[in-house]
């Protein structure tokens, strides 16, 4: 009896631990909750770059409709990104007076992808295109991370090099942040503006 005791155990035990690691979980209340994470470009020292741009609204990311969109919570996170780029000692400047950088950012209105691949939101109409900045097409230097799964109201922010565009036009993506939930009208301001400043607080390429 005592070794199929043990065995049912073990078993047991292996269940919860493979059930317990599943990702992204599949518990609604962690689905909703707030997931910010962020890359950038290790091979780039940062303090090159000494002024930037930031576009005037956030785009919408939809299979359906598309779009940009700037209500007090949008203008709360684009102001919060300025904010976070300044006290780090970049100046703001217009895209006419050409920025070091420039930052897109925008949100998935319900789109849920099973397997991602960044940079696939380029293509929406909505998202600013890379003639917008003068550019050809954008580009990730670095290796992109494939993610299982984006919920509605994920936010997307991604800072592009303008100061090193290649001769044919392209554009290097350095750092893009990916908020899961966040533009979802269920979170405060405070959750908001939070959020923007964990996501520069958890980048190292800010402080080197």
């Amino acid at each position: 009896m005592k070794p199929k005791i043990l065995l049912i155990l073990i078993v047991t035990g292996l269940f919860l631990v493979t059930s317990c690691s599943k990702y992204p979980p599949t518990s609604d209340r962690l689905l909703e909750d707030l997931v910010i994470y962020t890359k950038y470009d290790t091979s780039i020292n940062f303090k090159q770059y000494k002024t930037f741009s930031i576009v005037d609204s956030i785009a919408y990311i939809s299979p359906t409709d598309s779009g940009k969109f700037l209500d007090a919570n949008a203008q709360a996170v684009l102001n919060q990104i300025s904010r976070n780029m300044t006290s780090r000692g970049y100046a703001l400047v217009n895209k006419e007076q050409d920025p070091d950088l420039g930052i897109n950012v925008a949100a998935i209105k319900n789109v849920n992808i099973q397997v991602y691949y960044p940079g696939w939101y380029w293509g929406y109409p909505a998202y600013f295109p890379p003639w917008y900045w003068e550019g050809q097409d954008y580009y990730y230097p670095y290796y992109p991370v494939y993610v299982t799964s984006y919920s509605t109201g994920t936010l997307l922010i991604d800072l592009v090099d303008l100061k090193n565009i290649t001769p044919d036009g392209k554009m290097y993506i350095r750092w893009n942040v990916y908020i899961r939930a966040l533009m979802t009208n269920d979170h405060t301001l405070n959750q908001l503006t939070e959020s923007i400043d964990q996501a520069f607080r958890q980048t190292k390429a800010f402080y080197n």
